[in-house]
C-alpha cells in the first residue's frame, strides 16, 4: 500500500508537462459564442413578447365578440317584446 510520501512526491512526467507552452485561445471564438448567446436570448425574448401580444389580442377579440353578441341579443329581445306588445 503506498504511503503518503509516495503520493505526494512529484511524478517523473511533471517536468515534461511544465516545459509545454500554455494554450492560447482565439478571443474571436469567444466573441462569436457571446454574440450567439445574445442572439438566442433576443430570439427567446421576442418570442415571449409575441406570445403575450397574441394572447392579449385573442382575449380582446373574444371580449369584443361577447359584447357584440350581448348587444345583438338585447336588440332582438327588445324587438320581440315590442312585437308582442303590438299584438296584444
Amino acid at each position: 500500500m503506498p504511503t503518503f510520501e509516495q503520493w505526494s512526491r512529484p511524478s517523473r512526467l511533471l517536468p515534461a508537462r511544465l516545459d509545454r507552452k500554455p494554450k492560447r485561445y482565439d478571443i474571436r471564438v469567444v466573441d462569436q459564442f457571446y454574440d450567439y448567446c445574445q442572439a438566442v436570448a433576443r430570439t427567446h425574448r421576442h418570442r415571449d413578447e409575441a406570445q403575450i401580444q397574441s394572447q392579449f389580442a385573442t382575449r380582446r377579440s373574444i371580449a369584443t365578440m361577447v359584447l357584440a353578441g350581448g348587444l345583438l341579443c338585447y336588440y332582438v329581445l327588445e324587438r320581440l317584446s315590442q312585437l308582442f306588445i303590438a299584438l296584444i
